[in-house]
Parts: C-alpha cells; structure tokens; sequence
C-alpha cells in the first residue's frame, strides 16, 4: 500500500531540476528552483526551494535549501530555513540546522541538531566526514566567540 504522505512529501514541482542515480556531480549545485538528487553529489547544494535527497543519493558536501526530505546519505552540515525531514533509512553525518525538524525513528545524525541557526560562511577549505583526503584549516575563529553568541543559539535539547 502506498502511503500517501510520504508521496506528497516527495513531490517535486514541474521545472524543478532532478540527478538521476546514474549521475556523479564534482562541484556545487546552486539552483532558483526545487530539485531531486538520486545519484552521487561532491559539492555544495544550494536552492532556494525544496530539495529532495532520495534513498540512493549521497552528498558529500552542505546543504542549503528552503525544505528538505533527506532518504539517502549527507556528509556535510544542512542549513535549512523552513522545514527538514529525515526518514528511517537517512545517514546524516554533519550538524543540521532548521526551523522544524522531523525525525523518524531508524534514522543516523551524527552531529549538533540546532533551530534556526543562520550559516556561517566558509572560505577556508573544509573536511567532510568521510572524505579519504585531508585537509588542514586553522582553527576556526567561531572558537572565540564570547558567551552572549552562545546563548542565542536555540536547541530542541
């Protein structure tokens, strides 16, 4: 039996773009509309609609979107400025950053979980989780942050 919200949540707009499973990208996505990633990401993704991240994707880079329904696996931080799903059988290896944010029991996020935290612009080059190649950065200066920084943050725990 199908069930019927979970294919509403998947729906994607007419005109929206989509990267079959069969497809690997090397570098950043940055796109006006919603789109779908089957296939394999190496790089940032933008979009100022919703993003779809099914169950056979995987992105190794972060995530910027209005909406987001992630299935399949994302190493990388997700800034998401309305609402973010993560199902059973997501692998989110990264802090996720959203205005709401549902859960389902089975799913793997390994990192911060915060409400409505703005992204911090990265210019220096950047790890991501699993990733064979090292890469050194100073140390970040959101270290020396003073403590009132701290306090706005807001957090679901």
């Amino acid at each position: 039996m199908i069930n019927v919200r979970h294919f509403f949540r998947n729906i994607i707009v007419p005109g929206a773009f989509r990267i079959p499973k069969t497809v690997s990208v090397n570098g950043s996505i940055d796109a006006s509309v919603s789109g779908r990633i089957d296939g394999h990401v190496r790089g940032d993704v933008k979009t100022s609609g919703k993003l779809v991240v099914s169950e056979t994707a995987s992105i190794r880079g972060h995530i910027y979107a209005t909406d987001l329904v992630v299935h399949g696996k994302v190493y990388g931080d997700v800034y998401i400025s309305n609402k973010a799903h993560i199902s059973n059988k997501a692998l989110v290896k990264g802090d996720v950053n959203a205005m709401v944010l549902e859960i389902e029991e089975g799913a793997v996020v390994e990192g911060a979980i915060r409400k409505n935290v703005p992204p911090v612009p990265k210019n220096e080059p950047h790890h991501i989780a699993g990733d064979t190649e090292e890469v050194k950065t100073a140390a970040p200066a959101a270290l020396a942050a003073p403590p009132e920084e701290e306090e706005q943050n807001t957090s679901w725990f």
